[in-house]
């Protein structure tokens, strides 16, 4: 069966190559989109002269593979008013550090920043497999160099790797993507990285996930994922163990209004993507306490998403369109929202202490966000708004002054907002972009017992004002 493979692999490469020399020489300056097809003379059998699939299985009907590479090159650089609270050497940035005094009373947080960072290159491969099932097969690997993590940046890392089957009114996604409260048909513009987090649940995730449409226009998706691209935070840092040891993968469903009209003979033409959906999450932070004694306590989450999309083909060269998006988050950290959760009170009157076995409280965030822009030939002109709120928890929170009680981001701002303009240009398959965008955020230096900032006690105000100019090179 080894020599069987190895013999499969070097045909494959070599017809490849044959094919690929082909489209070279007879479409010049065309990129060709398979980079291997079979063809109905190009069977592929096994000693008994039967017609196999890739994996050695026999097949009833032969059909075509192709598979894609795409991706792109990207470079930004930028400059920060001042220190920003990011990740991956700026490639994702938040929001503005919070004031930090030195032993005179100055601020050490309020300097410029500034940085080169080309990390966002990615690679990609689209694949079209043989129908099985009586359904369409797709997948798509695609990696990046942000690395996993902000100690191996540079390094390759997995973005999205799944396999789609695609049926008349059903489809069904298994492996890693965007998870679903991200919504990527509502994809921020923004030309940062970022997308619109803070203000948007941002993370990809292993997961199983069904779209059913039930009606014209109208679907609902269904999803059970784990976490592994952005992980929680707990006792034992930031780990994927939370959501594991509850021995239950979070779980949503959505219900999707997608109206999409046919191409018209002129123009102009609207479509409109609108949606509700929910989502249930449950962590066990810990399993045994300080003292060592066994503990079974837990955390149910619960998060709420609405959203909203309208575009307008005006015409064969321009297009406009708005983006709106509504969320309430519990226990938001692996989202890259601000947020998490905090120890719940045992005692008011009693330090916090490890040893006890205490219950959690979620923080609850809700934010906004709006996206606004205009196409038209090669340009792109746009404007992102966005706002968060941080509610604080539904109970008292156990010495709700110390640090040590919270498991969050951020959980001393009051709320931050964004403002953030652009414009990208595109010639064929290179783009230039250029976007200020303006941060501001509302902290704290004394909490309420339910975790919000205490406004009548001291609060600041501090902000960041990022210029960002990028290059990217499709291919």
């Amino acid at each position: 069966m080894k020599i069987t493979y190895i013999t499969l692999f070097f045909c494959l490469v070599f017809s490849t190559i044959a094919q690929s020399q082909d489209t070279i020489s007879h479409k010049r300056g065309n990129r060709a989109k398979d980079f291997f097809s079979l063809k109905d003379t190009d069977t592929i059998r096994d000693r008994n002269g039967n017609i196999v699939g890739y994996d050695g299985i026999r097949v009833k009907n032969e059909k075509k593979w192709s598979l894609e590479w795409g991706g792109l090159i990207g470079f930004d650089v930028f400059w920060d008013t001042r220190k920003p609270i990011e990740a991956r050497d700026g490639g994702i940035y938040l929001y503005p550090a919070d004031v930090f005094l030195d032993k005179n009373g100055k601020d050490i947080n309020a300097r410029a920043f500034f940085n080169f960072c080309a990390m966002n290159t990615r690679l990609s491969l689209k694949i079209q497999a043989p129908e099985a099932l009586g359904a369409k097969i797709s997948g798509l690997v695609e990696g990046w160099f942000m690395g996993i993590s902000n100690t191996n940046m540079n390094g390759f890392a997995l973005r999205h790797a799944f396999v789609k089957m695609d049926w008349k009114t059903t489809q069904l996604l298994m492996g890693q993507s965007w998870h679903p409260l991200f919504t990527e048909r509502m994809f921020a513009l923004t030309v940062a990285g970022s997308a619109g987090a803070p203000f948007q649940p941002f993370s990809r995730v292993p997961q199983v996930r069904v779209t059913q449409k039930f009606a014209k226009n109208n679907y609902l998706l269904a999803y059970l994922n784990a976490q592994r691209d952005l992980l929680t935070i707990g006792p034992g840092g930031i780990s994927s163990d939370y959501i594991r040891q509850s021995m239950m993968p979070e779980m949503g469903l959505q219900y999707i209004f997608d109206y999409r009209p046919m191409p018209p003979a002129s123009y102009s033409q609207s479509t409109i993507y609108a949606g509700l959906g929910f989502n249930f999450k449950r962590i066990v932070p810990r399993l045994m306490t300080a003292d060592t004694i066994a503990t079974t306590k837990g955390l149910n989450s619960y998060s709420g998403i609405a959203f909203f999309h309208y575009e307008n083909q005006i015409n064969r060269k321009t297009k406009t369109g708005l983006k709106l998006k509504a969320c309430f988050m519990q226990n938001s950290y692996e989202y890259l929202m601000i947020g998490g959760y905090a120890i719940k009170e045992y005692n008011a009157h009693a330090p916090l202490d490890f040893k006890k076995d205490f219950d959690y409280a979620n923080l609850n965030i809700l934010s906004f966000w709006g996206d606004l822009y205009l196409n038209y030939r090669s340009w792109e002109v746009g404007i992102f708004g966005g706002y968060c709120q941080n509610l604080g928890a539904f109970h008292a929170i156990q010495a709700p002054n110390n640090p040590l009680s919270y498991y969050a981001r951020a959980h001393n701002t009051d709320f931050m907002y964004r403002v953030s303009t652009r414009l990208k240009y595109t010639a064929n398959k290179l783009q230039f972009c250029l976007e200020p965008e303006y941060t501001s955020a509302v902290y704290g230096t004394s909490l309420t017992s339910m975790g919000r900032v205490n406004r009548v006690e001291t609060t600041h105000w501090v902000h960041n004002l990022r210029v960002l100019v990028s290059t990217v090179l499709y291919f």
